[in-house]
């Protein structure tokens, strides 16, 4: 049978059914493809492999979806999921885990979600190297970073500083800036294109990273999911209130149902 990489729900609206078969049809991050968008390639598969991480978001669209669920009675196993690895999960039996992380250069950058979501089950291996690489995890404070309405001025500028730095010196090495929300990305990238708009060499230097194959982003914890850099900047922004001093447990996304699975997605 002929190979196809296309998104699921493209096979369905370009390709007449009768078409293209395949021999096997592989859907990876299937927590974020809709049962509804799989149907057109599941169809033409003779066999299936749906791997996914239920710890990771699912469609950006599933909350769209009616808020009435389906009565037991009458669902089936693609009703009230939300996603394809959910539909897969219900109907092969046993499903497994891929217990092997092997993607992190250092074992730090996995040690808080194994902890913490993956109830310590990953295998991970130690790494070769220290931190004096530069591998790892390394936390900067930042001093008199306030919080207004989810905005971290200080911080963006302290992220901004170490993007240039980072440009300048490591411009072979990508980069991607991870914030807790869109108002503090969105500073970010505008303090980052203001020092670009000053000064030529910083304009050519930021540019160069655009330029790599793994090109810089800025995004939020929403819109990260499968991103790689060979460093990441995250953004912490929520941060003391400058007329109280108090950190209020105000934590955007993060204080949502689904907050647990948005900062699994940023931090790994």
């Amino acid at each position: 049978s002929p190979s196809f990489r296309r998104i699921p729900f493209s096979l369905s609206r370009f390709i007449p059914g009768d078409s293209l078969k395949f021999d096997l049809v592989f859907m990876d991050e299937a927590s974020q493809i809709k049962p509804e968008d799989a149907i057109g390639a599941i169809l033409r598969a003779r066999k299936l492999v749906v791997v996914g991480d239920t710890k990771q978001l699912p469609p950006t669209s599933f909350f769209d979806q009616l808020n009435e669920e389906i009565d037991d009675e009458d669902a089936t196993q693609f009703d009230n999921a939300e996603s394809i690895l959910e539909v897969a999960m219900r109907s092969f039996q046993p499903y497994r885990r891929l217990r092997w992380h092997y993607r992190s250069r250092h074992e730090d950058l996995i040690e808080f979600s194994n902890e913490r979501f993956y109830d310590r089950d990953l295998v991970i291996f130690p790494s070769a190297v220290g931190r004096s690489r530069g591998y790892g995890i390394q936390y900067h404070f930042i001093e008199n970073a306030t919080c207004v309405k989810g905005v971290n001025v200080v911080e963006a500028q302290a992220i901004v500083e170490r993007i240039v730095e980072h440009a300048k010196c490591n411009p072979t090495e990508s980069l991607g800036v991870a914030a807790f929300n869109q108002k503090q990305a969105e500073v970010i990238q505008d303090l980052l294109d203001e020092a670009c708009d000053s000064s030529r060499e910083v304009s050519d230097a930021v540019a160069k990273l655009r330029e790599l194959e793994d090109e810089l982003f800025v995004k939020n914890l929403e819109s990260i999911q499968g991103d790689e850099r060979d460093v990441m900047f995250i953004s912490y922004t929520y941060g003391p209130d400058p007329a109280t001093s108090r950190v209020f447990q105000r934590f955007g996304p993060i204080n949502s149902d689904q907050g647990w699975r948005r900062l699994n997605v940023m931090v790994t």
